[in-house]
């Protein structure tokens, strides 16, 4: 075996393989192999010098390599070509000539961008294996953080053949990055990183095209009294058979928990009777597979004041957050972590009755109320309260006056407020206060 010094890069959480080499120096890795090699290569003392990691067992390597006279100023790299390995010409054992190194060090911005490298092909280079974790929708990330730590995790989609996971190992030439796959990212390769809350931690993210099929999420029908409820839904049905319906649950939060218990799939589209949904707007949207979990609320039309936001729209329920919300604030979707969607996808018909028009206004008023007096809240405030066109346009503002008299008058009070959850005493109030105009 030659006399070249030797350094081994230590990968944490992974199995550490010996070095055959006794002139071996352990350090951290740190960002990429090239800001490894600029903290050592003032300290090399030999003409070459081998630099491995240290998930890399180099038994099946010629240790006592000499490049050829032409190949001296030649970075020489093996890679492992076995399909277990993952073929990436951009390996993880390398004999490097010391003076050519620390000659171009300063000007490299990649490892790559060495002047002259010779690629080994390596049928029986032996590297550890990187797990294969599957996840369901609802938690990506606890899937990843649940299982025993390791350098770099597959996570793939538990709905996938697993055989979709492709031949790929990463490469640490450059700094640490995710690799995901497809349009949906149901397959992910992702290195492990403390204290990180969500995959957009880490800083790059190198996409590649994969084609494979995405399972569309259920759809619940969620309706209480509403007149028009069998109509819209059957209209729903007609056009995606997919839909379920949830009748006549009271209480918002068990009508959402029952309709939670009745999807098959991670998260479900929620559709109100109050909805027409417009043609443009398909249910084919997809959960972040990179972010928390969280629910998705997208936009909405209202016909009586023009605005066009979340209130009443189609949302998209992350299905393990609606059965863990057993104590909601005013809003149940606003309650957990949620994303808003920038894509219209209904408009909201609250006004087909009285009842119904000022029950909508009073309640999404007090949240309003609620809110933190952003410029859009009390934008958004101002429309509810002094424009009211079309049909029962009159009983929608008497509902967002009626609410905005009521939580100047319990804003302190929690359980005062909460009651705009509770349908029965919503119509009890109602009747009381139009008895001579409500039939």
């Amino acid at each position: 075996m030659n006399g070249f010094e030797s350094i081994q890069v230590r990968f944490r959480n992974t199995t550490h393989w010996k070095s055959p080499f006794a002139n071996t120096r352990e350090v951290p890795f740190v960002d990429s192999y090239l800001a490894v090699l600029r903290s050592v290569i003032d300290d090399i003392n030999t003409e070459y010098f081998w630099f491995f990691a240290n998930f890399m067992d180099l038994k099946t390597v010629d240790t006592d390599y000499i490049p050829e006279q032409h190949e001296r100023d030649q970075i020489h790299v093996w890679y492992n070509t076995h399909p277990l390995g993952g073929t990436n010409k951009e390996g993880n054992v390398f004999l490097i000539p010391t003076k050519a190194l620390r000659n171009q060090i300063k000007d490299l911005k990649f490892l790559r961008d060495f002047k002259d490298i010779n690629y080994h092909a390596h049928d029986n280079l032996f590297q550890n294996w990187i797990p294969k974790v599957s996840f369901d929708l609802q938690d990506p990330y606890e899937a990843f953080y649940s299982s025993e730590p390791n350098y770099y995790k597959w996570l793939h989609n538990k709905d996938l053949d697993q055989k979709m996971v492709p031949n790929f190992f990463p490469s640490f030439w450059e700094d640490v990055k995710i690799y995901t796959w497809g349009k949906t990212k149901d397959i992910m390769l992702v290195p492990h990183k403390d204290k990180m809350e969500q995959f957009y931690d880490v800083d790059r993210i190198v996409d590649y095209e994969l084609d494979y099929d995405v399972k569309p999420m259920d759809i619940v029908f969620i309706s209480y009294d509403e007149p028009s409820a069998e109509r819209r839904f059957n209209e729903l049905k007609t056009k995606y058979p997919r839909a379920k319906w949830c009748k006549g649950v009271m209480g918002q939060t068990l009508a959402y928990v029952t309709a939670a218990t009745m999807s098959t799939t991670d998260y479900f589209f929620a559709v109100f009777p109050k909805l027409e949904i417009v043609d443009t707007f398909k249910f084919d949207f997809q959960p972040d597979r990179m972010k928390n979990p969280c629910h998705y609320i997208f936009n909405c039309k209202n016909p009586v004041n023009g605005l066009e936001y979340g209130h009443g729209a189609v949302l998209l329920y992350n299905k393990k957050l609606v059965l863990q919300t057993t104590n909601p604030g005013l809003d149940f979707t606003l309650s957990a972590p949620h994303d808003w969607v920038p894509i219209l996808s209904a408009v909201n018909h609250y006004n087909e009755t009285p009842w119904l028009a000022w029950r909508t206004a009073f309640r999404e008023v007090i949240k309003l109320c609620q809110n933190k007096p952003t410029v859009e809240n009390r934008y958004r405030l101002n429309k509810w309260t002094t424009v009211g066109e079309g049909k029962n346009g009159e009983w929608s503002l008497k509902g967002a006056k009626d609410a905005q008299e009521y939580y100047q008058t319990h804003y302190r009070d929690h359980k005062k407020l909460m009651l705009s959850y509770d349908f029965l005493w919503l119509k009890e109030f109602y009747e009381s206060k139009y008895k001579d105009t409500v039939r």
